[in-house]
């Protein structure tokens, strides 16, 4: 936190304990006078009651914070306020210390700032129970305040009686979002988010759908962070990244998930899943409290609104029909339909919580702005932001178009395309093949990697013709995402409109299934990661039509399971 933020909140923690101050007197005499135990006894009293105000409250949790961190100086100086509030240099005197404090003590930060925010904790942890139809009858919280909530979430979620309940499950690994994105969102879908609570209070399932790159995933993902506190972190599984999975596959996660090995008893009897076993899960969630599962990009195993396989099928009309305490969030460019016909929500007029739309005008141009367009004209902006309907990928290629083409040009181009009434993903298509230039060849070879790659997996993809810095280029045009800590991705649909125009998939198959071979004899890796190296090498092999070394790679990964066993039964 940088020193003007810190000083800030000094100020503001100086601001609420000074007129709390009066009220703590014993037999006349100030509080402090009689001793440092006694002022921290006063925190669970009533003392501050006769404040009779949200005020007394908040000055009281605060003082809560603050106490097993005094120091001398600070404990003389709130001794000095307490003698007189009256006095600016007293005031004065406890700003600094509470400002030395807090730069001594970073984690103090994070746990005194959701009470020195003018919220009402009250209304808040009406949120933090899941009341969110309460909560925001009262109003959509601002970006500010959302960012507020939530590490107000955060600090509830640290308490040992929830922290008992969040023991019972293993985390799944879920999508990168950083500070960034996080501010982003709060701020340009403040109005989906409470839309979208106040939905799922009310119904088991909430679908997230909506064209390609409008930003479905980011905001289930934003979700995570407003669930009531006792909610554990969700189940997420993304089939974009498992287009092969089958209904084993996601039961073994879900049985991991909630520490529930008898959900995928099938493996040890040596039976395919079905009815029996996904009864087990929706009975299992049924005996549970709330959980929420996550299931991302659904309709990559969707044929026609369809679902593709029946094992995936079952696993979805039980979640839907059966009882249980699970809210399942999914995301999906269309509304899935069962072979029977019905619907895997209930559709009713008027509710369109689950079509995301692209970003308000006025939003797509403020990013525009924060971008690097600030020189552009408003209305060319504001005309740009249009073309694209505010779709939240296009955004970002439309800077790059711009910058590298002029405002004029790229204007004219979106013009053809709406004079043929097409609409947004190929008017992103059209800003994607422009941008990716140069590095277009290297994109698409790229496009084969369904998970987050190393950046030798990038270079395994490099040719004769690659130009030295083609990974910072598609970085700096914003096509090729990063986390600045070793590992790289396309964006879902950077990758389907690259891997679209990839000629020879089988070759750059081969090299992906390469390149996880490699990783998997390296020395610097788990067990786990090498298992997980020789399942993508084996996926890649048999994409590229090499099924004789999928084989192999197949055999090469029981044989190493075969020897790791005896090494887990003596660490057990």
């Amino acid at each position: 936190m940088d020193p003007a933020a810190l000083t800030q909140l000094a100020q503001q923690a100086t601001n609420i304990l000074v007129p709390a101050f009066s009220a703590l007197c014993i037999a006349g005499k100030p509080a402090v006078d009689k001793g440092k135990e006694v002022l921290v006894d006063l925190i669970y009293e009533k003392a501050f009651e006769k404040l009779g105000s949200e005020s007394g409250k908040r000055a009281q949790a605060l003082l809560e914070k603050i106490s097993p961190k005094m120091s001398e100086s600070l404990e003389k100086a709130l001794t000095n306020v307490f003698k007189n509030s009256q006095d600016p240099k007293a005031k004065e005197e406890l700003q600094q210390k509470i400002l030395n404090l807090l730069m001594e003590n970073p984690g103090l930060v994070k746990e005194i700032k959701p009470i020195v925010i003018n919220f009402n904790v009250k209304n808040v942890d009406q949120l933090a129970l899941g009341n969110y139809n309460n909560f925001f009858n009262l109003k959509t919280p601002s970006e500010n305040e959302f960012i507020k909530i939530i590490e107000y979430l955060d600090q509830k979620r640290k308490e040992a009686a929830t922290q008992e309940i969040l023991n019972r499950y293993n985390p799944s690994t879920l999508p990168y979002y950083p500070e960034k994105l996080k501010l982003f969102v709060t701020k340009n879908r403040s109005e989906e988010l409470r839309k979208a609570l106040t939905y799922l209070e009310n119904h088991r399932i909430l679908l997230f759908s909506g064209v390609g790159g409008v930003g479905k995933s980011t905001l289930a993902r934003a979700l995570i962070d407003l669930r009531p506190v006792n909610v554990p972190e969700p189940f997420w599984f993304d089939f974009n990244q498992n287009q092969s999975a089958k209904l084993g596959d996601i039961l073994e996660k879900l049985a991991s998930y909630l520490k529930a090995p008898e959900i995928a008893s099938f493996k040890d009897e040596r039976r395919e899943p079905g009815k029996l076993d996904v009864d087990k899960l929706t009975g299992e969630f049924q005996r549970r409290s709330e959980a929420w599962l996550i299931f991302d990009d659904l309709s990559t195993v969707l044929e026609d609104q369809y679902f593709a396989d029946d094992g995936i099928e079952l696993l979805f009309y039980s979640l839907r029909y059966n009882t249980h305490n699970a809210k399942i969030i999914v995301t999906s460019r269309t509304l899935p339909i069962f072979e029977n016909g019905e619907s895997f929500i209930d559709v009713i007029e008027n509710e369109e919580i689950e079509h995301l739309n692209g970003l308000r005008t006025d939003f797509a141009v403020y990013y525009l702005l924060v971008n690097g367009l600030s020189d552009v004209k408003l209305e060319k902006l504001i005309k740009l932001a249009r073309k694209i309907d505010g779709h939240p990928l296009a955004l970002k290629l439309l800077v790059q178009t711009v910058k590298k083409f002029g405002v004029d040009d790229t204007l004219e181009d979106l013009n053809l395309y709406d004079k043929n009434k097409e609409d947004t993903i190929k008017k992103a298509r059209r800003l994607f093949d422009k941008v990716a230039g140069d590095e277009h060849e290297l994109l698409k070879r790229i496009s084969i990697y369904w998970y987050p790659v190393g950046i030798l997996g990038i270079k395994a993809m490099f040719t004769k013709k690659t130009s030295l810095g083609a990974i910072e280029k598609l970085i700096d045009k914003s096509m090729l995402e990063t986390d600045n800590e070793g590992s790289y991705w396309l964006h879902p649909l950077i990758r389907e409109f690259a891997y679209d125009e990839l000629e020879d998939k089988a070759e750059a198959h081969v090299l992906a299934c390469n390149y996880y071979l490699e990783l998997a004899r390296s020395e610097n890796i788990s067990d786990a990661e090498k298992m997980q190296s020789l399942v993508y090498a084996s996926d890649h092999a048999v994409v590229s039509g090499k099924r004789t070394l999928a084989k192999n790679i197949i055999s090469d990964f029981f044989d190493f399971v075969d020897n790791l066993l005896p090494k887990i039964h003596s660490e057990d």
